[in-house]
């Protein structure tokens, strides 16, 4: 009999995969958290214009709400929604194209991403394909449409201000956009109704009519483990540190999980959980992330919702719905006294007991700004403790004990000797 040594491959809808990477870029320092669904419904909106058929405007659609997926930090947002342009705008657009380009299911919107601030009269422009041209044109014109109304979004007063922006935009028309691209638009936005649809019920509106546009993908594992990287780069975006956390987290929730017995599939799947346990601190301001010192009860409280900032962002993917639910559990204890979900005795799957403890592990490990990395006999220590209160599964505290020193190396990513 043949033992799997992958799990099965993945029914994925692109649409909910999109939309949860989607939220995953919203939340890199962006205070606008519906700039990337205005840019794609923008995008899709243009392509209609042009008289583009239904598969190229979803194609740009997607490439809307991905476009900043290379945004490497909160402090390239001012810019990002004030200017045309300004030197080092590609930095972002060169890391999204790397981002998506070795997943099968969105390496078509790579080069698009690639090019999404790219001029139409430069010649670099002229010598791509033209449909990755025009269409990352397409994507320059629908996010600089959206930074230019980004300080009129909070009032509602857009509808002031849509003649001054046409005609900025028109003073565009071909160096920056396309001529054709830029007749569009003005003609597009002649009426209030363009300007009124770009209000936040309505954005949110456009995303759920959107979502009816169902897309399944069969994926194997290993691409799916390479979708995960690109949250895992998302992540990083954030802070350096819960990067390097959830890849240690990950190697020794995986690790830990072989040495109890699990099955080979079981323990891939809980390294998945493992690396994406922390995408919901995409949520929390980086001061708090990174702060050098205890924080104030306020600044606790608001960090303990990261773990239901997991499941918001994964809960999307059906085809990951255990895996999101072991992530998002990785606060939660035995005693029934973590958080968010209180979740206690047999209802916490022992998948998720083994993300808590190798969490633990891997945070007391690393160097981090408010604490000196701890030796592995002094982490040891503290999760027996953690274990006689409740707070960590005693069975993993074991298993962290058998294989002590191996895994202090695997939590911080060391190679073996």
């Amino acid at each position: 009999m043949n033992v799997a040594t992958v799990p099965q491959d993945l029914a994925i809808d692109l649409r909910q995969l999109v939309m949860t990477i989607a939220n995953a870029v919203d939340l890199v320092g962006v205070d606008d958290l519906l700039h990337g669904r205005r840019v794609g419904m923008l995008a899709r909106d243009l392509g209609r214009q042009l008289g583009l058929d239904e598969k190229a405007q979803i194609l740009l659609y997607d490439a809307g709400l991905l476009h900043d997926c290379g945004v490497a930090s909160s402090c390239a947002h001012p810019r990002l929604l004030r200017d045309l342009e300004w030197p080092g705008a590609e930095a972002h657009c060169i890391r999204g194209g790397e981002l998506l380009r070795d997943f099968a299911p969105l390496a078509s919107l790579a080069p698009i991403i690639r090019h999404h601030h790219s001029r139409w009269d430069a010649p670099e422009s002229q010598s791509l394909p033209p449909d990755v041209a025009r269409f990352a044109n397409v994507i320059f014109l629908a996010d600089r449409i959206d930074a230019l109304l980004g300080p009129f979004h909070g009032d509602l007063t857009t509808l002031a201000h849509a003649e001054e922006i046409r005609m900025r935009l028109a003073a565009a028309r071909g160096s920056l956009f396309a001529p054709d691209l830029v007749d569009a638009f003005l003609e597009l936005s002649q009426g209030d109704r363009f300007w009124l649809g770009l209000q936040p019920d309505a954005v949110r509106q456009y995303q759920t009519d959107m979502e009816a546009f169902r897309d399944l993908w069969l994926v194997t594992w290993q691409e799916f483990r390479r979708c995960t990287e690109i949250f895992a780069r998302i992540l990083d975006a954030k802070s350096p540190h819960t990067e390097r956390h959830s890849r240690g987290v990950s190697l020794l929730a995986g690790h830990l999980a072989g040495r109890m017995g699990m099955d080979v599939v079981t323990c891939e799947r809980i390294a998945v959980a493992g690396l994406l346990h922390d995408i919901g601190k995409l949520k929390i301001p980086g001061a708090i992330i990174d702060a050098d010192g205890a924080l104030a009860a306020d600044e606790f409280e608001l960090m303990k919702t990261h773990s239901r900032g997991t499941l918001e962002v994964l809960q999307r993917l059906q085809a990951i719905e255990e895996i999101a639910r072991w992530a998002s559990y990785h606060h939660e204890t035995p005693d029934g006294e973590g958080y968010p979900f209180h979740v206690a005795g047999d209802a916490l799957p022992l998948e998720a007991r083994i993300i808590n403890v190798a969490d633990v592990f891997q945070a007391l490990a690393q160097d981090r700004p408010y604490h000196r990395p701890l030796e592995a006999a002094e982490i040891l220590a503290i999760l027996k403790e953690r274990a006689a209160s409740g707070k960590s599964d005693a069975s993993v505290v074991a298993a962290v004990e058998a294989d002590l020193d191996n895994c202090h190396r695997i939590a911080l990513c060391r190679p073996s000797q």
